[in-house]
């Protein structure tokens, strides 16, 4: 009798493997058999870790920000960051340890996000709280290769007075 336990319940995880590759192939998405936390939506492509299990493709995001060395360039407001990609967009705030943000400093971030494809552009803001919000901002780099010239304030005092700039890739 055990021995035939243990045959009906391989056969019924066989069945349901069968039926779950299945599924995924009539999907196009390629069953990483063994791994639950992995997930490439075409054949052929590395597997990308999924944020906190939740099925969504993550990746790395290696942030470079320039602040201008102008009279009063630094902010201690918040800043956020919005990537735009060709598979959609991610927001965040920009923070760490360090006080970000000073006149002519470069402040980096390493950000574990939603992967959004290749980048198309950014949007840039703060929130215009402290006690001399406005910020002046020379440029934004994402891995190398993706850069972002501005070059101009984001205060309300300054400019055409916003706190935002959307910026396409160069």
């Amino acid at each position: 009798m055990r021995i035939g336990r243990v045959v009906a319940g391989t056969m019924a995880l066989a069945a349901t493997t069968i039926m779950a590759t299945s599924e995924s192939a009539a999907a196009g998405v390629t069953p990483r058999i063994g791994s639950d936390h992995t997930y490439s939506g075409r054949q052929n492509t590395p597997s990308v870790p999924l944020h906190k299990g939740i099925g969504v493709a993550q990746r790395q995001y290696r942030i470079a920000v320039y602040t201008g060395n102008k009279e009063g360039a630094g902010t201690d407001a918040n800043v956020y960051i919005t990537i735009n990609g060709t598979r959609g967009f991610v927001k965040h705030k920009l923070d760490n340890s360090e006080n970000n943000f000073e006149r002519g400093k470069t402040d980096r971030f390493t950000l574990g996000l939603r992967d959004v494809g290749r980048i198309k552009s950014i949007t840039i803001r703060h929130n215009n709280k402290g006690e001399k919000p406005g910020w002046y901002l020379n440029r934004v780099t994402i891995d190398v290769n993706a850069k972002f010239p501005c070059y101009r304030w984001l205060a309300t005092d300054e400019d055409d007075g916003n706190t935002w700039v959307n910026i396409r890739r160069h």
